[in-house]
C-alpha cells in the first residue's frame, strides 16, 4: 500500500456525500480501512491533517468535505489507483446538476429504471457491483419515478448514475418512441477502430433510410459503450408493440438492401468484418451474428427499456451522448467522456430534439394489422 494515498482515499469517499453531509468516524475508518489497508491510527492521522489543511471540517464529532476539499477530490476522478465506483459517482455527482434540463424530459411521468453503484467488495479499486433497480422491492409494486431536478439527485445520493426509462407510460399498451438499438457482434467490437468505423457507417445508412426514404426526423444517440441508438417519435401511435418492433425490422430490411448496393466497396474497405447479411434484427443466437450489426427491437416491448439520452454509461462512465448527424463521422469514444460533453453541451444542446413524425410511409410497410389490433 502507497502510505501517501490514505488522505486521497478519505478526500473521494467523503467528496462522494451529498453537500453537508456528516460522516461518523467508524464509516471512514470502515471504508478507508479496506479500500486503502491504512490502520485505524494511520487514518485518524490523516483526518487530522486534512482538517488542519482545512479541506475537511468537523461538527458534532463527525466529518464533512468544504469545497476546497472537492475541488482537491476532483482530480482524482480518472486515478485508477483509487476506487472505482466512487470515482463513478463522483462524476455523476459532478455531471447531472449542469444537464438535468436535457435528461428530464425522457424521464418524467413514466417508470425508470436505475443503476446504482458500489464497491466490490474483493477488488474495489478496480471493480464496481452494480445494483439494477426497476422498482423498489416493496408491494404493492412501486417504480421509480423521476419528475423534477430534486428527484433525480436524490438518486445521485443513493450511488444511482444510470438512468433507463421505460419506452410506455404505466398503462399505456405502445411505446413513445421507435428506437432502434445498433449494436454489433464480438467480431466487430473486438475490430478496435475499424470496428466502430462499421458500427457508424450502418448508423448512418440506417439513419438516412429513417430520414430520405421513410420521410421520419430520427434523432441518434451513442450508447455510452461502443453502439448506437436511433429514436423516433410520431404524431399517431405505429399500433401496439408488435407494430413498433416490426418498424424496426421493415427499417432494418431497407437498410441491408442499402448496403447490399455498396457490398464490394464495404468489403474493400472493412475486409473480413463484413458478412452476408451485413445486418441482421434476429436477437437470438448471439454465436451466429459474431460479424454482423444488430438492429434491435427488443426494447419495443412491455416494460422495455432504454438508456436516456444523456445518461451516463455505469460500465463506461461514458455518455449516452446525442451526436447530430454531421457529427458522427468524426464522433470518438472521447467525445463521450464527462468532461468533453460539458465543454460541447452548447453545440450538443440541440443535437435531440425529437420533432413527431408522419407515420404514413412506415404503416404502410409494416401493414395495417399492427394498427388494426391495437384498435380493436
Amino acid at each position: 500500500m502507497n502510505k501517501s494515498r490514505v488522505a486521497d482515499h478519505i478526500l473521494l469517499l467523503l467528496a462522494i456525500k451529498p453537500p453537508g453531509k456528516l460522516v461518523d468516524l467508524d464509516h471512514i475508518l470502515e471504508k478507508v480501512g479496506r479500500n486503502s489497508g491504512a490502520s485505524q491510527d494511520e487514518i485518524i492521522l490523516n483526518l487530522n491533517n486534512l482538517v488542519k489543511q482545512g479541506l475537511i471540517g468537523i461538527r458534532n464529532n463527525k466529518y464533512f468535505i468544504n469545497k476546497s476539499g472537492r475541488d482537491k477530490a476532483w482530480g482524482l476522478v480518472y486515478d485508477p489507483e483509487m476506487v472505482l465506483s466512487y470515482r463513478l459517482v463522483l462524476l455523476a455527482r459532478n455531471y447531472y446538476p449542469k444537464i438535468s434540463d436535457l435528461i428530464l424530459p425522457f424521464l418524467r411521468d413514466r417508470p425508470v429504471s436505475v443503476v446504482k453503484v458500489f464497491s466490490d467488495e474483493k477488488d474495489p479499486i478496480n471493480k464496481i457491483k452494480p445494483i439494477f433497480s426497476r422498482y423498489k422491492r416493496i408491494k404493492p409494486r412501486t417504480y421509480n419515478l423521476i419528475n423534477s431536478y430534486r428527484d433525480l439527485m436524490r438518486y445521485v445520493d443513493m450511488h444511482a448514475i444510470d438512468f433507463i426509462p421505460y419506452v410506455h407510460k404505466l398503462g399505456q399498451n405502445y411505446p413513445d418512441w421507435l428506437v432502434i438499438d445498433i449494436d454489433a457482434g464480438e467480431d466487430i467490437k473486438n475490430a478496435g477502430q475499424l470496428g466502430f468505423e462499421l458500427i457508424k457507417e450502418v448508423t448512418r445508412e440506417t439513419y438516412l433510410i429513417a430520414k430520405d426514404d421513410l420521410h421520419l426526423n430520427p434523432c441518434i444517440k451513442f450508447s455510452g459503450s461502443r453502439g448506437f441508438q436511433i429514436w423516433i417519435t410520431f404524431t399517431e401511435n405505429l399500433g401496439g408493440f408488435d407494430a413498433y418492433r416490426k418498424g424496426v425490422t421493415v427499417i432494418r430490411d431497407l437498410v441491408e438492401n442499402a448496403l447490399k448496393g455498396k457490398y464490394d466497396e464495404l468489403k474493400e474497405k472493412y475486409g473480413s468484418l463484413i458478412s452476408d447479411p451485413i445486418t441482421t434484427s434476429t436477437v437470438a443466437k448471439k454465436e451466429k451474428r459474431r460479424k454482423q450489426i444488430l438492429l434491435d427491437p427488443s426494447s419495443m416491448k412491455e416494460e422495455g427499456d432504454v438508456r436516456a439520452p444523456w445518461s451516463m454509461h455505469h460500465k463506461t462512465g461514458l455518455v449516452s451522448v446525442p451526436v447530430h448527424y454531421s457529427d458522427l463521422k468524426s464522433f470518438t469514444i472521447e467525445s463521450a467522456r464527462v468532461e468533453t460533453v460539458l465543454e460541447k453541451l452548447s453545440r450538443l444542446h440541440d443535437a435531440f430534439k425529437l420533432e413527431p413524425s408522419d407515420p404514413s410511409k412506415i404503416i404502410k410497410l409494416i401493414g395495417k394489422g399492427g394498427l388494426l389490433d391495437f384498435i380493436k
